[in-house]
């Protein structure tokens, strides 16, 4: 059957076909379905709907009278969550990118291997249009362009790979019955530790690993270092312009990654690499407080890159400012510890050096996520969530040496 494009076309007749074809349903049919939008406000490339599902054994016998509240059937859930990629302009960006894709490619391909939780996949269809390394292909023709023209290439090839609108979807585990995590409200240190815990076994998983190469849709972060320098550097006026008076140390970080970016990117991707999440935050993470763990999702910008991208974006979000240097350093520190439990052992100064700064680059790259043109962050909370975010990020900045970043620790 065609994958829907639309939620109107993702019928209980559909339903019932791409979970027998997933092997989630054996004979029983779906015969009602109620969607309830529950992803307004968190994501800004994908729709995401609660599923509640009314399931019978025979096609002829329907659930008459019966409310879509969710019924079972053997070996089937209640309900699941339904992504489809967004109807907004955001589309476009998303498409071009690669994350739909990447995500589908994810759950079918990587996930059943990985050592920490993530939501059950009942389905995930695509229609295949292109080969799994394209997008590295395509980031590698632009890194040979001069900086001047990689911009204007970038968008050029954006939009042609735009031209077809191609169908994603992904129907996976609902997890309303754990507690979610909330960006714009940050988390107490507990809630930190335990997400630790689950980033640094993903990390000790895929250190230095061969699957990382063989894995073409996972894009390498050596490869978006040129590209990054290029788009902070379109944002930063913008910046400027709409915050008028800049404190003089926050003013000095904006103008020496404008200087010393890019340069900072290529030592960090010069590092051992591993699978990083990509967009580790408190949105993408369900805490489950009866097994003490989390569950993450969203899984549409994994990379292969050095670790302290992900630690520094998740403690930068997910922090309040004031939180002391030594609750930040016990943080480090159990993160470090639970790494090493994965045999990847890292020193203290290690641990730190990555972890300021990759700092420095999570606000390299949430400045454009604010101050751009080409991804709307949507309803008020976008821009709260962004503005937030900056203003974490600067209050952990104060006090790091820009003159000693660039020297990384043996």
């Amino acid at each position: 059957m065609e994958i829907p494009q639309h939620l109107d076309e993702v019928t209980p007749e559909w339903l019932t076909w791409a979970l027998r074809e997933s092997g989630v349903l054996d004979q029983a049919t779906v015969n009602a379905c109620h969607a309830e939008n529950v992803g307004e406000g968190v994501g800004f490339l994908g729709e995401v709907f609660k599923l509640s599902l009314n399931y019978s054994t025979s096609n002829n016998l329907p659930a008459a009278g019966v409310p879509v509240a969710g019924i079972a059937a053997a070996g089937a859930p209640a309900s699941m969550i339904l992504k489809l990629p967004t109807e907004s302009a955001n589309r476009n960006a998303g498409q071009s990118a690669g994350v739909y894709e990447r995500e589908i490619r994810f759950y079918s391909e990587l996930r059943p291997e990985l050592n920490i939780r993530t939501p059950t996949c009942y389905y995930g269809g695509m229609q295949t249009t292109v080969a799994p390394e394209t997008g590295l292909t395509v980031l590698r023709f632009i890194n040979r362009l001069p900086m001047w023209s990689m911009w204007s290439m970038f968008r050029l090839l954006s939009w042609l790979g735009t031209l077809k609108r191609i169908g994603y979807i992904l129907l996976i585990e609902d997890l309303g019955h754990l507690r979610r995590g909330d960006q714009v409200a940050g988390c107490g240190l507990q809630d930190a530790r335990t997400a630790l815990t689950a980033m640094a076994r993903l990390h000790g998983q895929f250190w230095e690993s061969e699957k990382l190469e063989s894995t073409k849709w996972i894009i390498p972060l050596q490869l978006t270092t040129k590209l990054g320098q290029v788009v902070y550097q379109k944002a930063l006026p913008r910046y400027f312009a709409a915050n008028g008076q800049v404190t003089l140390r926050n003013r000095e970080l904006l103008e020496w990654l404008d200087h010393n970016g890019l340069r900072l990117m290529e030592q960090l991707a010069s590092t051992a690499p591993t699978l990083i999440h990509g967009d580790f935050r408190l949105d993408n993470l369900f805490f489950d407080d009866v097994e003490n763990e989390v569950v993450v999702l969203d899984w549409q910008t994994p990379l292969c890159g050095p670790f302290g991208m992900d630690l520094a974006y998740f403690l930068s979000a997910s922090l309040e400012s004031g939180v002391s240097e030594a609750e930040l350093t016990n943080l480090l520190e159990h993160y470090r510890a639970e790494l090493a439990l994965s045999g990847v052992v890292q020193s203290a100064d290690q641990i730190r050096w990555h972890y300021e700064a990759s700092m420095l680059l999570v606000l390299f790259r949430v400045i454009p996520a604010e101050y751009q043109d080409m991804l709307s962050l949507g309803d008020d909370r976008g821009h709260e969530l962004a503005i937030t975010w900056i203003e974490r990020i600067f209050a952990k900045l104060q006090h790091i040496d820009l003159d000693a970043i660039l020297h990384k620790p043996a």
